[in-house]
């Protein structure tokens, strides 16, 4: 039997010990426990508990891989050239006692993928460990990398212990649509201790590549979301707070940043410990350039379906075309809870629609989402940091979520399928009839 060494690490963990050392402010909860390294797939798993293992959780949507998936992310090639409307996929794997990310293509608009690259990066080698990676598409020109150049970033060093562990945000770049990858620099390295997680990207007004990142070494803070930028992916400076909270325990997290038509960009992530009802709750916030993004200290506007819905935990966010000026946004999410607690009647089978970004404080309705999770309560895998992109006529949306294959505390895997935006979405918002779960922390 072989076991795979992990870190308990999550973006909504609010209290847990590590090593003996104490733990986090707050009641830790079953909702807010992440795999981290346990997330890496090894050559062999661990046989089933004694128990007999729980069904098959997914009940809409097709294995995307076999071997270990996590932090799934979806790119339309947009500044390819020929290339241009092929579908990218990344995603986080262990092989051989390594951290290392696996690129996908689908030149069927997300009917199928296939294999085409892989990075095997030296600083998630000999168990050190490779976590919460993101993929992104130039859309212009940043320093000698032209428009198209894909770009893949992931947090390296996450298999060490707390006292040892030296994380880093590790960039590499492609100039063949994935085929082959170049690294180019660390974005921000850290000393020993908790760590740096979650990398997202942008490209501001001022052509600067922006790097956006959940920092858990401030002692001020359990954790912070930090920006830095750079004029050519080499060099990074003007590292700042992004949001942060005076209650060491809230913790802004993992960004999703979309530019609107207009110019607008606009910032999806998690606060945690932030609301007394829910663990994890989704909120948002507007720049005008990319880099400035107001008052770090205020949390934006928070994110509730017209029917009270509350997407919970890992939240992305892509555009999609639609009627309004700007479009529409699409947000994903690990689980949704109700507006008084419990879960919401679509919770694990839903995704969020805003119809009208140009207005981002209302408009948001729940749709059926491509994928589904039953029994989803949050877990060390399921559901945790999806993706979804919308197809090339922008009528539907391709999805890709994680869950357990077999077992809870087995494999790790990716699903993915292929759903309308405007649906039918009565089947994911039915009242299933099963028993609420309270998600409030000590309840």
């Amino acid at each position: 039997m072989i076991t795979v060494g992990y870190v308990l690490r999550r973006s909504s963990i609010e209290g847990f010990a590590m090593n003996g050392k104490k733990a986090r402010a707050g009641a830790a909860t079953a909702l807010s426990v992440l795999l981290l390294a346990g997330w890496y797939q090894a050559s062999a798993w661990a046989d089933p508990p004694a128990t007999d293992p729980v069904p098959m959780d997914v009940s809409k949507g097709e294995m995307f891989r076999q071997g270990g998936s996590s932090y799934p992310r979806l790119v339309r090639l947009e500044n390819g050239g020929l290339a241009n409307g092929r579908v990218l996929a990344s995603m986080t794997t262990y092989v051989d006692n390594a951290g290392r990310a696996v690129i996908y293509e689908s030149t069927d608009d997300g009917k199928s993928f296939q294999p085409v690259g892989e990075i095997r990066d030296p600083a998630g080698e000999n168990a050190k460990g490779m976590c919460c990676s993101t993929l992104y598409e130039l859309p212009r020109q940043v320093g000698d990398m032209p428009a198209g150049t894909l770009l893949w970033a992931g947090t390296a060093g996450v298999g060490d212990d707390e006292e040892t562990r030296t994380s880093s945000v590790r960039l590499w770049r492609s100039d063949d649509h994935g085929r082959n990858w170049t690294f180019m620099s660390d974005v921000v390295a850290k000393p020993p201790g908790p760590g740096i997680w979650e990398p997202e990207f942008t490209v501001s007004a001022e052509g600067d590549l922006v790097a956006f990142y959940s920092d858990d070494m401030d002692p001020a803070h359990d954790q912070k979301m930090v920006q830095v930028r750079s004029k050519d992916g080499i060099t990074w400076t003007d590292e700042r707070d992004a949001i942060k909270q005076d209650e060491f325990r809230v913790r802004p997290g993992m960004a999703g940043v979309r530019q609107l038509p207009d110019g607008t960009y606009v910032m999806t992530y998690e606060m945690c410990n932030f609301d007394p009802v829910h663990t994890c709750t989704v909120w948002m916030r507007t720049s005008p350039d990319g880099w400035d993004w107001g008052d770090p200290y205020d949390p934006g506007t928070e994110i509730v379906s017209d029917t009270g819905g509350q997407p919970l935990g890992t939240p992305t966010i892509t555009w999609a075309p639609g009627d309004d000026p700007n479009g529409r946004l699409v947000l994903a999410y690990q689980m949704l809870g109700g507006d008084e607690g419990g879960w919401a009647p679509g919770n694990g089978r839903t995704l969020m629609v805003n119809d009208h970004p140009s207005d981002l404080s209302t408009g948001w309705r729940e749709i059926d989402a491509p994928v589904h999770i039953d029994h989803n309560q949050g877990s060390t895998c399921r559901g945790f940091s999806p993706s979804v992109l919308p197809t090339e006529d922008g009528k539907s949306l391709i999805h890709v979520v994680t869950d357990f294959e077999k077992y809870i505390g087995g494999p790790c895997e990716a699903f993915f399928g292929t759903g309308p935006i405007d649906g039918d979405g009565d089947a994911a918002t039915a009242n299933t009839g099963r028993t609420p779960l309270d998600p409030r922390p000590g309840r």
